[in-house]
């Protein structure tokens, strides 16, 4: 296996991914480095582009990454949020796990542009307040959702989901507008579709990732504006209280030490172990380190930690046994930020074997894998990546080899 061979394509390849957006009815600003050198995924998709930026910054291509999240920030002022994907009609439907404020905390650690994070920042408490307006639940949480009550849409969506899962079309229109909300606010969360929800209830539940990704906007903000005005920094580190207040109320299990989904419909924690369970401790919030050792032990399989735990239904994406790579980045985190630096070595090194050995393969990386090697297509074909995939592989690459 040629570790370094991986390096040397992904270096290669980010030119090749570049691309515009330019047509008569929508165009960016800047060029931007989309998922994929070819096939499905060749426009700006949120979520995707943090992990995207971290190979680009462990590359030196700071520019690049500058350009990623300065679209992102354009597409947040023209549509009232970040969406989905950058394109015209990509806010119709739903947004991506909140990840911008990492993005602009690396960037701003790249270029050290002040002025720059200045208006970063104000970008960021209006994505900060999209969240707090328009997914927030009864029980002071927030939840995945979506962008549109639009009958037509949701149907036209609940249609286009059944492409990929087997699901009824002779139902009314009332039920295919249900479900559809919930299959938005699934996808919203970037794993579509996963077993997190055995019903895909989503809206039933407060999902411990997004609260996760939120508690660590509100630290952001609350450092930032600590010497620059008092009073947001203190209205900021009240609210990042609140929520780990009600964190640990809902969604932490005291016996196992984990933290979980809340279905707050049930009044009850989910007890499935998703790669979610680590954001607690990517944030540095979670309890002591038995839960972490736990939440690894129990999907961790020598060549990375799988979406999910296995729940005896191998038909999700986002499930047992696929190995993606947004997990592994927050699970390496997690353990290495935590003292657990043994089980973040053999996650990261168990990671890139499995990659080279699929890349002798192939000769190209891929969306995700299974442990043997490139994940069969389930909902859609499997896509050849760049993308996250190669952005973690240079996280990797650099805290192992550099």
């Amino acid at each position: 296996m040629n570790i370094r061979a991986v390096r040397k394509y992904v270096s290669e390849s980010w030119d090749k991914a570049l691309t515009q957006l330019k047509t008569p009815t929508f165009s960016l600003p800047y060029s931007f480095v989309p998922p994929c050198l070819n096939g499905e995924f060749r426009v700006l998709y949120y979520w995707d582009t943090y992990f995207t930026n971290v190979g680009l910054l462990a590359d030196g291509r700071t520019e690049l990454a500058l350009n990623n999240v300065n679209t992102l920030l354009y597409a947040l002022e023209k549509f009232g949020c970040v969406p989905n994907c950058v394109k015209e009609n990509g806010a119709d439907y739903a947004s991506q796990p909140p990840l911008l404020g990492l993005m602009i905390r690396d960037v701003f650690e790249a270029t050290e542009d002040e002025t720059w994070l200045a208006e970063a920042v104000a970008g960021l408490e209006k994505e900060y307040n999209f969240w707090m307006r328009e997914r927030m639940t009864e029980i002071g949480l927030n939840q995945y959702g979506g962008n549109t009550n639009n009958e037509a849409l949701l149907c036209e969506y609940y249609d286009y989901v059944a492409t990929r899962l087997p699901l009824p079309l002779n139902i009314g229109v009332q039920e295919k507008t249900v479900r559809a909300k919930n299959f938005l606010a699934e996808g919203e969360s970037g794993e579509d579709f996963t077993p997190r929800y055995a019903r895909h209830n989503a809206l039933d539940y407060v999902q411990i990732d997004l609260n996760a990704h939120l508690y660590g906007v509100e630290e952001f903000l609350c450092d930032y504006y600590r010497d620059k005005n008092s009073s947001k920094s203190e209205q900021y580190r009240q609210q990042k209280e609140r929520r780990l207040h009600l964190l640990n109320t809902y969604c932490y299990d005291t016996e196992r030490g984990i933290y979980f989904d809340y279905d707050f419909v049930a009044k009850k924690r989910s007890n499935v172990i998703s790669a979610a369970c680590f954001l607690p401790w990517f944030y540095g919030f979670g309890v002591g380190r038995y839960g972490l050792k736990t939440v690894f032990a129990r999907l961790f399989g020598g060549n990375g930690v799988y979406a999910c735990e296995d729940v005896g239904d191998q038909s999700y994406q986002w499930g047992y046994p696929n190995i993606w790579a947004p997990h592994q980045y927050f699970a390496y985190e997690a353990l290495h930020r935590n003292g657990l630096t043994e089980e973040a070595e053999h996650l990261a090194k168990g990671y890139m074997n499995l990659l080279a050995t699929a890349f002798e393969k192939t000769g190209c990386l891929w969306e995700r894998y299974d442990d043997n090697g490139v994940a069969p297509s389930l909902e859609y074909t499997t896509q050849e990546m760049l993308g996250w995939t190669a952005g973690v592989y240079n996280h990797f690459y650099k805290k192992t080899f550099d």
